[in-house]
């Protein structure tokens, strides 16, 4: 009989079992809290501007026909040419279809929920995946189509404010504004154009990244088999390619960002506004408000760019009510609609890949590959040995 010693302590690996959430737990918390901050905000400048929204609600029921005809035609343009922009980096065969859904549900995610960029790019990578896209390809969609709207978002309101000063004469805050931008532009342009010309940083960014892999692979080992820093050079010679002809990217992104402007600009026509707000400010009124925008902390820059909006509109000379319903017309057209029309995308693709997933799986029967014929089993014939 065996005496078991209660001190013993078996010769086996000890499984640390405590796993670090904290920095988990503190995010998660981090974004409720603002969450809850922005749904409080949020109420309490509803509650207080209702009348103001009220009015500009019952206003927006003067559209007409013809001018709702128009701003959905230019909203599903929008979604698609953005989903084009997507389709063309991805590759040929990534459909249409399938780019505008990578596209929107991502979009879906980013805009509607806080912090939501990195859930947001997870979903795009899913759908991308499914659809045969390796992870060089995505990485180097992902960067061109952000440099590509950054440059656009940039570019825009300092050639509209270009146009805008052959009609006037330039004030210190329209020269000071031409000079933010074209900073930012060249050295943007200079920065990314060393970083993909040089081998020295390629080599150190696939360093970091194999460091960094290896110590996520330590505790999650079947990432063992995967090694992300091999693609960077692929990534960065796909890039390359797409500098060497930078112009149709640009192009068709400034196409997508301009129909988001006309949107706004058919709204507040057809609500009534004239004169008092000409064509080259409106546009450069709409692009500065953009920019502010994106350094938003808001999911989407909601509550900024509607209060930027309509502000900048207002000391343009818009009524207060009829540049609160545009915006809002704008708004719902490109921040609710494409949050709404990403989430049943997103749950076609769902259902139609789990359809996928069970017509691969063969039936049970007698044959596991239908290639091969079933043969009968001889009469009589047993075990051997039986």
């Amino acid at each position: 009989m065996t005496v078991h010693d209660p001190s013993y302590v078996p010769d086996v690996a000890v499984i640390d079992l405590e796993l670090d959430v904290n920095p988990a737990n503190r995010q998660v918390v981090a974004r409720r809290v603002i969450a809850a901050i922005l749904v409080l905000a949020l109420g309490v400048a509803l509650w207080v501007r209702r009348q103001l929204i009220a009015e500009a609600v019952d206003e927006m029921s003067r559209l007409s026909v013809v001018a709702l005809s128009l701003l959905l035609t230019l909203t599903v343009y929008e979604r698609w040419s953005r989903g084009d922009i997507m389709r063309r980096l991805l590759g040929e065969n990534v459909t249409i279809g399938r780019a505008v859904t990578i596209h929107d549900v991502g979009t879906a995610v980013s805009k509607g929920v806080p912090l939501g960029g990195a859930a947001g790019t997870a979903m795009r990578w899913s759908i991308a995946r499914d659809s045969g896209v390796d992870s060089t390809r995505f990485a180097s969609m992902l960067i061109a189509y952000g440099i590509a709207t950054t440059f656009v978002s940039w570019l825009l309101p300092f050639g509209a404010l270009l146009v805008d000063l052959t009609q006037r004469s330039a004030s210190a805050t329209d020269i000071a504004i031409l000079a933010v931008i074209a900073v930012v532009v060249t050295a943007s342009a200079v920065f990314w154009m060393v970083v993909l010309r040089s081998e020295r940083l390629e080599g150190w960014a696939a360093s970091r990244i194999r460091t960094m892999w290896s110590k996520l692979a330590g505790k999650i080992t079947s990432l063992d088999a995967h090694d992300p820093a091999a693609s960077v050079a692929g990534v960065r010679h796909e890039l390359l390619e797409i500098a060497r002809r930078p112009l149709p990217l640009l192009g068709r992104t400034l196409l997508a960002q301009l129909c988001g402007s006309v949107i706004l600009l058919v709204a507040l026509r057809s609500l009534g506004v004239g004169a008092e707000l000409g064509t080259t400010e409106f546009f450069r009124v709409f692009f500065i408000t953009h920019l502010i925008g994106t350094f938003a902390p808001t999911p989407g820059g909601v509550g900024v760019v509607e209060a930027g909006a309509t502000g900048a509109l207002v000391a343009a000379g818009v009524d207060t009510t009829t540049a609160l319903a545009g915006v809002l017309v704008y708004r719902f057209l490109t921040y609710v609609l494409p949050i709404v029309f990403g989430a049943v995308l997103y749950l076609v693709w769902r259902v139609r890949s789990s359809k996928q997933q069970s017509a691969t799986l063969e039936p049970h029967g007698a044959s596991f590959d239908p290639a091969v014929p079933d043969l009968s089993r001889i009469e009589n014939q047993g075990i051997r040995g039986a």
